[in-house]
């Protein structure tokens, strides 16, 4: 009776020790749980409602069949000025998020020629589709950052969308606008939240 030499029972234990592994390796990963994409939120739809807003607690109610079409305001944010635009438009059919996205970029470009764009993404808006472009312009030799946000929003009630863009501009050298950009940000979020 031949005994195995040591080199083969130090093989044979490194080899068991490498399957053992491996197969610890599989049941760890059988048990790990394959997270779930999120749902995709449901977008919220423009209503035909009468018009108003709230300035500094009172409420303007405009009578009804006014609507808004377009707000252009200047906010105040720390002391800061912050300029917001919002507007809305019937979409003509055919017209995509795309088209109408580069129109309102080249629409900037038209208002700020020395405009320099700094990054686009998609994103969304109150659940819908949306695109959204970073920017950067002088007002004489004031430096400006602005954001616009465009999407196409569903219409309550009818078999429709509008576009909707949002966009905002501030002067970046600001210490107190410094973290504007997050706060426009959580105020599109909160457009989903009725």
């Amino acid at each position: 009776m031949s005994r195995p030499s040591i080199y083969d029972r130090i093989s044979a234990k490194r080899i068991a020790q490498e399957e053992a592994a491996r197969v610890a390796a599989l049941a760890e990963a059988a048990s790990q749980v394959e997270p779930q994409p999120e749902p995709e939120p449901e977008p919220v739809a423009l209503q035909d409602v009468t018009s108003s807003f709230t300035f500094a607690g009172f409420n303007l109610m405009f009578p009804a069949g006014f609507r808004f079409r377009d707000i252009h305001t200047t906010l105040e944010h720390d002391g800061e000025p912050v300029t917001l635009t919002i507007r809305r438009r019937d979409v003509h059919p055919g017209q995509t998020l795309e088209q109408l996205f580069a129109t309102a970029t080249r629409t900037l470009h038209e208002r700020n020629p020395q405009m320099r764009v700094i990054r686009q993404r998609d994103c969304r808006i109150a659940g819908s589709a949306a695109k959204a472009v970073d920017f950067h312009f002088s007002a004489g030799h004031e430096p400006r950052h602005g954001r616009l946000v465009g999407a196409l929003v569903p219409v309550e009630g009818r078999d429709a969308v509008q576009w909707l863009d949002i966009s905002c501009v501030i002067d970046p050298t600001r210490p107190g606008l410094s973290l504007w950009l997050t706060e426009f940000d959580r105020l599109l979020d909160g457009l989903a939240l009725r």
